[in-house]
């Protein structure tokens, strides 16, 4: 099943690489938040859509939930509508690829809390991998700033206690939370895996949709009539929050969180392809090096996978 979670994993970082382009594209037009709900309120409909032919297949079923699923549901919820204000507003202040450079401290975050809390116990070339990919993600973060690998590495450790790495830090610690309470939740479930990634999906985005929704009805109500007023250039971030969010459940089904999300950083690699595509940013060479480092790290993952 390594594979699976591999090629699921990949697919949910396209999907998400491609939604933040499309919610980046529509904060002009939205609004921080606003951009940032329509991640929920427009995956909403496809993924009811999705579940409904799922459950209606002949020897598919809908899991029992219990309350500790429900819980940890409802917290990884809150966790990734938190993590999601705060990367909104890193892509208020740098561009495209750094913004999604920032987020991707989670990945050594997650490990650590799987070790904590599932007792879970890494292989030393996944550590490597992990750790690996962390680095480069920080000095793809830093790449654009420098001309050298020296001059990026000195501007990265200048920049340690600026107020971006302190709001990089915490979404990260915020995605990391949500990530491990989602995993919790899809593995405390007794049921095929499809039919407890696609229901627990299907729960965490009403979850997230009500939440966030009610915020925006009460304190940012111009930002609300905004997200339907433009409700038809706002469905290709629905969609592609939709596939994002299966792909990852699925993952998280069938592997460890810091795994999946480690091999899921490839959707760095995929952002600055898109700013440098639809953007029109120009890449360094000190990002051209970030990148090769952060696709060793991903193919020591998956070779100690497969």
């Amino acid at each position: 099943m390594d594979i699976v979670w591999i090629l699921a994993a990949v697919f949910a970082a396209a999907c998400q690489t491609a939604r933040s382009a499309f919610q980046k594209n529509m904060i002009f037009k939205l609004g921080d938040y606003g951009a940032a709900y329509i991640r929920f309120c427009y995956a909403l409909p496809f993924t009811m859509f999705i579940w409904i032919v799922w459950i209606n297949i002949p020897g598919n079923s809908i899991p029992n939930l219990s309350n500790y699923s429900l819980t940890l549901c409802f917290l990884g919820s809150i966790f990734q509508v938190l993590f999601t204000y705060v990367l909104m507003k890193v892509f208020s202040h740098k561009s495209f690829a750094t913004g999604i450079g920032f987020s991707k401290t989670e990945v050594v975050l997650i490990a650590l809390l799987e070790v904590i809390i599932l007792e879970v116990a890494f292989s030393y070339p996944l550590i490597f991998g992990i750790c690996l990919g962390v680095i480069s993600v920080l000095f793809l973060s830093f790449a654009k700033k420098g001309e050298t690998i020296l001059g990026t590495l000195e501007i990265l450790f200048s920049s340690m206690i600026s107020i971006s790495t302190i709001v990089g830090l915490l979404s990260g610690l915020l995605l990391a939370a949500s990530v491990v309470t989602f995993r919790m939740a899809i593995i405390s479930v007794d049921a095929p895996i499809l039919d407890k990634s696609i229901f627990i999906s299907v729960i965490a985005i009403i979850f997230q949709t009500i939440f966030v929704g009610l915020y925006l009805f009460y304190f940012k109500k111009d930002q609300f009539v905004a997200v339907f007023k433009y409700w038809k250039p706002s469905l290709p971030a629905g969609i592609c929050g939709t596939g994002a969010t299966f792909g990852w459940f699925l993952a998280f089904g069938l592997a460890t969180a810091a795994e999946v999300r480690a091999v899921g950083q490839v959707e760095l690699i995929f952002s600055i392809l898109i700013s440098i595509i639809i953007f029109k940013e120009k890449i360094k060479s000190t990002e051209f090096i970030g990148i090769i480092l952060l696709a060793i790290s991903i193919l020591i993952i998956i070779f100690n996978k497969l």
